[in-house]
């Protein structure tokens, strides 16, 4: 049984306009409990983890993360249902089929609502990917480490290419893997692994310095401008190194790591027992 939307007087003060139930008809929120349930495993699998979401489930409605993960369950389960079950959106909400007064909807309108779920979702994916790294215990998930192997934790990557709504998350997992790809060569070259995975853990969290921000905000305005045009701009990267070098107070990772040593070529000293000793 769901157990973050648990009866249908919840479910229907998440959606708006819902029709009531006709007499004789089971409540919207039977039809939907195998929806719900596959929806709150997809929330606690891909977003919270098992431990923060049963806790969650634990909270109040008047807690900002509970209100945000009900909705996303809501619009998930709801996106997942519509095809499958005799339910329609009429011009004044929801209703059933099974009354003289009622037809199934066409295909182009259930398409049409599937897409309002979709970017529905995507408005609370967001909300949640920015309210979860404040809660100390997920910062420690599995969920948190797969969302932290870049420096995009969020979907600002997606806002950059100009990815509207309701395709935000699929584009998100389509391009996760090739993001990280360039980041890692952007560490053997320019950055080093070792600055690049505190980066990372520090705008996950959200706890840069600001000089550690300018250098993230460069970064990702680069990775966006490759996905777009195909290519670094090499001197701004050099830009970029120039910043890391004269603060190395701001970045000892990068100072420490072997990468520092590629831009810190040896200096010429005119030894008389050398080989190339000149006069």
């Amino acid at each position: 049984m769901p157990r973050i939307i648990i009866n249908d007087e919840l479910l229907r003060s998440l959606i708006a306009n819902t029709l009531p139930t006709a007499k004789g008809e089971a409540p919207l929120f039977d039809k939907l409990v195998p929806f719900l349930d596959s929806a709150e495993a997809w929330v606690s699998n891909t977003f919270t983890g098992n431990k923060l979401f049963e806790r969650i489930c634990t909270y109040t409605f008047s807690t900002p993360l509970k209100r945000i993960v009900a909705n996303l369950v809501m619009v998930e389960a709801m996106r997942r249902a519509i095809p499958a079950l005799d339910i329609v959106l009429t011009p004044n909400g929801f209703a059933t089929v099974g009354t003289q007064n009622l037809v199934t909807a066409s295909k182009a309108r259930v398409d049409r609502f599937v897409g309002s779920m979709l970017e529905r979702r995507d408005e609370y994916i967001a909300e949640l990917l920015a309210l979860l790294p404040t809660t100390d215990e997920w910062i420690a998930t599995r969920q948190a480490e797969f969302f932290g192997e870049s420096l995009f934790p969020d979907f600002e990557v997606l806002q950059g290419l100009g990815v509207p709504n309701g395709s935000k998350w699929d584009k998100y997992l389509e391009l996760r893997s090739g993001v990280i790809d360039l980041e890692a060569s952007l560490a053997e070259e320019w950055f080093s692994f070792e600055l690049l995975a505190e980066l990372r853990f520090k705008r996950l969290t959200g706890t840069l310095a600001a000089r550690e921000a300018f250098v993230v905000s460069a970064i990702r305005t680069q990775i966006i401008n490759y996905l777009k045009a195909g290519s670094f701009n090499s001197r701004r990267l050099a830009d970029i190194v120039n910043y890391i070098r004269q603060n190395p107070a701001d970045f000892p990772a990068w100072h420490n790591s072997p990468v520092a040593e590629l831009f810190s070529p040896p200096v010429f000293r005119n030894d008389k027992k050398a080989n190339g000793y000149f006069f």
